[in-house]
């Protein structure tokens, strides 16, 4: 029995593909040059994605510089605070961010302590409950990733891949803030009331607050609950200043934290810092500003005389505490945690004076 497919002499229309491509491209080349613009007069800039990999180039950079590094560690507080321009010129050293929004400083300094090419200058933004603390962050899974030895490999594709990716995400604010272009389109372009920017990250992965950008007092309000941790129940109709007074009176009623696993924690942070001294390098433990109720809240939880002393009586790193210091501790923070980008290269200035 013979069988035939009417559709088997049927052929691809004949179009001019070349055209058409090159139509969709110019399509996509004018939406992103019009969008751009619109988000540039809206305020909105290009900001770099900040990430495991970006992380990864700077400590591989922190080995590479020697002795000529300047190596922040830490957390929001030491991406957000530091100018690394100013520093750079202050000190005469190349700062290296690797500092990790949210996470211990403890795993990084550890893992810069155990790598016998780190000789250069290591600045920690101490935070107590980081000490002898147990709970597993990014800075565990960057610093685990880094000692696997992944970027070893002759073609890391990994890098390759994420330093592709940043050349278009880094220069587009179509991905500012980790947004996509649809994200853009639907909360920043069309939507009458659109977030404004406050929060910019730069290629040195340190960061910029702008908190003129922000609803003022409730985003510090914000950051206060966020800081106490607890479940909170706000009291319906209540105006901010009622609700400044109410989160006072809870942090009053806040007891100091045990510092047993703290002291106990001691002498292995101490041992980081003497690997790393024994080489020539060189170690600065720093408290960074806070104002207010969050202030408040870390002089509750965290005393003086219970946790910043013992670790000065203890190591033979240089210590720093904001407080100590006049030009230090006239500093204010907007949200009570971070400093406003006005104010980061005056405080950089001052606290390279006090590291010289």
């Amino acid at each position: 029995m013979h069988l035939s497919i009417s559709s088997s002499s049927q052929r691809i229309p004949c179009l001019p593909w070349a055209l058409l491509l090159l139509g969709g491209l110019t399509i996509a080349a004018a939406y992103v040059f019009l969008t751009e613009g619109v988000l540039a007069a809206k305020g909105y800039q290009a900001t770099v994605q900040d990430g495991p990999d970006r992380w990864m180039q700077e400590r591989l950079r922190a080995r590479e510089l020697g002795r000529r590094a300047l190596i922040l560690v830490g957390a929001s507080r030491v991406q957000l605070d530091f100018d690394l321009a100013v520093l750079r010129d202050a000190t005469g050293l190349e700062p290296v961010q690797l500092a990790i929004d949210g996470s211990s400083f403890v795993p990084i300094l550890e893992g810069l302590a155990n790598d016998p090419e780190i000789n250069g200058t290591v600045l920690v933004g101490i935070q107590f409950d980081d000490i002898g603390g147990t709970r597993r962050d990014a800075s565990h899974l960057y610093q685990e990733n880094f000692d696997r030895g992944n970027y070893q490999r002759p073609l890391n594709y990994g890098l390759i891949e994420a330093r592709l990716g940043q050349l278009r995400s880094d220069n587009l604010r179509n991905f500012s803030d980790g947004a996509r272009p649809w994200d853009a389109l639907h909360h920043r372009l069309l939507n009458p009331n659109p977030v404004r920017q406050y929060l910019v990250t730069y290629p040195d992965r340190s960061r910029a607050a702008d908190y003129q950008m922000v609803p003022m007092p409730s985003f510090y309000l914000a950051r206060v609950m966020r800081n106490l941790g607890e479940e909170i129940k706000i009291p319906a109709g209540f105006s901010p200043e009622q609700i400044e007074s109410f989160l006072a009176a809870r942090i009053d009623q806040a007891r100091p934290s045990s510092n047993k696993t703290f002291l106990e924690a001691l002498p292995r942070l101490e041992t980081a810092v003497r690997n790393i001294q024994t080489r020539g390098g060189r170690v600065i433990f720093v408290v960074m500003p806070m104002s207010g109720l969050v202030k408040k809240i870390e002089d509750k939880r965290y005393p003086r005389k219970l946790f910043w002393d013992p670790i000065v009586t203890s190591t033979f790193a240089m210590t720093i505490h904001f407080e100590d210091h006049l030009d230090l501790a006239g500093f204010v923070c907007p949200d009570g945690s971070h400093l406003d980008q006005r104010d980061r290269p005056r405080f950089t200035n001052a606290l390279a004076r006090h590291m010289r």
